[in-house]
């Protein structure tokens, strides 16, 4: 009996002995946003069931199972094996212990470092470059934002892990593609030539004021290795930018429209000397970093010597060298009523100037015209009319010449007396009526068929009582 149970107790440390379990990871020091193996595997140990402390400070983006064996001078050995894909949620250092039924325990320390310690590693061979001018900004300014990948060594492939994030922002997406592939161009990186890929340009706008954050993009990288089969993979990017949104002071000018950066104007005229009744035109572009997509039309100061039209001819929108650019074309005709010299209303455009921080109202000087002709007289006050609609710069207005002509013109108009004609009545005609008259006709030859019919038998009847 002791020599059974001393044989059962060896064969119980020899197979302890020989039985393993294994906790293993791909990265002990990923970066928060760089997916992760970590891989459970029990060596001569049938897999039992068991549970991963710590995993719910980790995303699991999937799993898989295999089985492999191997046999060295006739000694074999199994491994069965638990591969979990993996991303952290946050930075930090966080322990991982495996637990199994049958008391078996393994652990292991994964240090999660910021994104930013991991691109500064790896600036030396390329690097997610985001370009924004500044870091403040008021409420309602146009925010340029690109995205540049820079390459100085060979890549086997490249890849966008995550997309931006701008989250408290409203954006505009302005990226250009090369038949659906990232316009390439070559740069000088580190001293060297490199390669730069334009992934994002944009224009964004805050939609409220305080701290926000922007996340930029993280791409996956891999560097071809002497294998051919497998590649080094490296992640960069996926910073969190902090901008601060100031609100605009409280003491806005008559007729702000929410223009907020620089403004400025180029004008031309045509038609400084007209007649009453033609049209003076002006062209006037505004250009800067003042969101003028909100200036439906231009402020122009009321004015009872003209009529005025107006309408919006082109509207361009654009980040060059890294700053963000805007302008809008307007079309203004100035249609004198009066002769003589005359000067165009006044235009003045409120805005919010970004550099000197305030308030600034940029004013078009008026136009001296000529004016000849007779005066417009006109009953119904028709001044300052402002319309979308095209300009017909031949338009012509027509006048009176003074009140007593058109009182003369008045008298000479004869009397004219419209008389009524009668017309003869013709009774309408009634279609029923031929109908009944037709249907009577056929009634009565229907009836002296039958009274005929009638007669002839009544004939041949007594013809046979005969």
């Amino acid at each position: 009996m002791k020599k059974t149970s001393l044989y059962i107790m060896m064969l119980l440390l020899c197979k302890l002995s020989f039985s393993e379990l294994i906790l293993n990871t791909s990265n002990l020091s990923p970066s928060k946003n760089e997916d992760f193996n970590i891989e459970v595997s029990f060596l001569n140990e049938d897999k039992s069931k068991y549970t991963i402390e710590g995993i719910e400070n980790f995303d699991v983006l999937s799993r898989a199972s295999s089985n492999s064996y191997n046999s060295i001078n006739g000694k074999t050995t199994s491994a069965k094996s638990d591969v979990y894909r993996v991303r952290a949620k946050s930075e930090g250092e966080f322990t991982l212990t495996v637990k199994t039924e049958k008391g078996l325990e393994k652990s292991i320390v994964i240090k999660i470092q910021k994104s930013e310690s991991i691109n500064s590693n790896l600036s030396d061979k390329f690097v997610l470059k985001t370009v924004i001018p500044k870091r403040e900004f008021y409420f309602g300014e146009k925010i340029p934002y690109e995205e540049y990948f820079i390459s100085g060594v060979r890549v086997s492939s490249f890849n966008i892990a995550k997309s931006p994030d701008f989250k408290e922002f409203s954006v505009k997406d302005l990226t250009q593609y090369n038949n659906n592939s990232y316009i390439q161009n070559t740069v000088d990186f580190n001293g060297k030539p490199g390669v730069q890929l334009s992934l994002f340009k944009g224009i964004l706008q805050a939609n409220s004021s305080g701290n926000k954050k922007i996340s930029s993009s993280s791409a996956k990288i891999g560097e071809p290795t002497r294998d051919f089969f497998y590649e080094n993979t490296s992640y960069v990017g996926g910073e969190d930018i902090e901008l601060e949104i100031k609100p605009l002071p409280g003491d806005a000018p008559k007729n702000f429209k929410d223009i907020v950066g620089t403004l400025s104007s180029l004008q031309s005229w045509k038609g400084q000397e007209v007649k009453v009744g033609e049209a003076v035109t002006l062209t006037l572009t505004l250009q800067g970093s003042g969101n003028l997509a909100l200036l439906d039309s231009l402020p122009i100061e009321q004015n009872d010597d003209f009529n005025i039209f107006q309408n919006i001819k082109g509207y361009n929108e654009k980040i060059g060298e890294g700053k963000y650019f805007n302008e809008k074309i307007f079309e203004v005709a100035f249609i004198p009523k009066k002769n003589g010299i005359q000067k165009t209303p006044a235009i003045n455009i409120p805005y919010f100037n970004t550099v000197n921080e305030k308030y600034e109202i940029l004013t078009l000087e008026r136009e001296e015209i000529k004016v000849s002709g007779n005066s417009v007289v006109a009953s119904v006050d028709n001044s300052n009319i402002q319309s979308n609609s095209p300009i017909d710069k031949n338009t012509e207005i027509k006048t009176l010449t003074s009140d007593k002509k058109l009182s003369e013109d008045i008298k000479n108009i004869k009397e004219v007396n419209i008389n009524l004609l009668e017309v003869e009545k013709q009774p309408v005609k009634n279609s029923y009526k031929l109908i009944s008259m037709i249907i009577g006709f056929f009634a009565l030859l229907q009836t002296g068929f039958i009274l005929y019919l009638l007669r002839t038998r009544k004939k041949v009847l007594k013809t046979k009582k005969r």
